[in-house]
C-alpha cells in the first residue's frame, strides 16, 4: 500500500461485510466480491484501497437491491451499513456519545467519526441557519450516494428521527448535502 493511496479501513468493512448484511451475502455474491479483493473467508485486511471498496460497494447493492437505480441501491446499503458500523466496537462507542450530544455538537465530530473509517475523508460544514448545514465531503462516484445512506442512517441510530439530508450538488471534487431538522421547541 503506497502512502497516498486512498484507504478505507477493517472495521469500516467488518460494519456492512459481516455485520450488517454478512447473513444476506448468498455464495455468488461471495464470490464476487473475492474476486473484487475482499475475501471473507480470511481475516480482514487492516485497510482495502477505495477503489476495491467501491466496487463490493457496487456488487453488494445490486445484489441486495435488484432492479432498483444504483444510486438508490447504494444510499440503501449506506443506510443499512450505519446499522452494522453501530453494532462493532467502535461503533458502539461512537453511537453511545452521539446519542448525548445535540444535533450540531454531532455535526462538528463529523470528520474524525469520517476519517475513522477511512484515511482520505475531508468534510466542510458551513451553517445555511438556524436548523440547516451544508455538508461538502469530498467523495466522488457512487460513493456519494452510499454516504448519503450514511449520512441519514447516522441520524437514524443516533436516536434522531427528524434530521434529513437532502443531495444538493455533485462535481469531480466531492458531494453537498443539505441537512436540516425542525427547531427546538421552548
Amino acid at each position: 500500500m503506497f502512502k497516498n493511496e486512498r484507504l478505507v479501513f477493517d472495521q469500516t468493512v467488518e460494519g456492512l461485510f459481516v455485520r450488517a448484511i454478512g447473513p444476506k451475502i448468498t455464495p455468488t455474491l461471495k464470490q464476487q466480491l473475492k474476486q473484487a479483493g475482499l475475501d471473507l473467508d480470511k481475516r480482514l485486511l487492516p485497510a482495502y484501497p477505495v477503489e476495491v471498496w467501491e466496487q463490493c460497494l457496487r456488487l453488494a447493492a445490486r445484489s441486495l437491491h435488484p432492479g432498483k437505480p444504483e444510486a438508490d441501491a447504494m444510499r440503501m446499503l449506506g443506510e443499512r451499513h450505519i446499522e452494522g458500523y453501530s453494532e462493532t466496537m467502535l461503533g458502539r462507542a461512537l453511537f453511545g456519545v452521539f446519542r448525548l450530544l445535540n444535533r450540531k455538537k454531532r455535526l462538528a465530530r463529523v470528520r474524525q467519526n469520517f476519517r475513522a473509517g477511512n484515511n482520505y475523508q475531508e468534510v466542510l460544514i458551513t451553517d445555511v441557519g438556524p436548523t440547516e448545514v451544508d455538508m461538502w465531503l469530498n467523495e466522488r462516484g457512487m460513493l456519494r450516494h452510499f454516504k448519503h445512506g450514511i449520512v441519514l442512517g447516522t441520524g437514524r441510530c443516533a436516536g434522531d428521527l427528524e434530521t434529513t439530508a437532502v443531495l444538493r450538488h455533485f462535481d469531480d471534487e466531492g458531494v453537498t448535502f443539505r441537512i436540516s431538522w425542525p427547531e427546538e421547541k421552548r
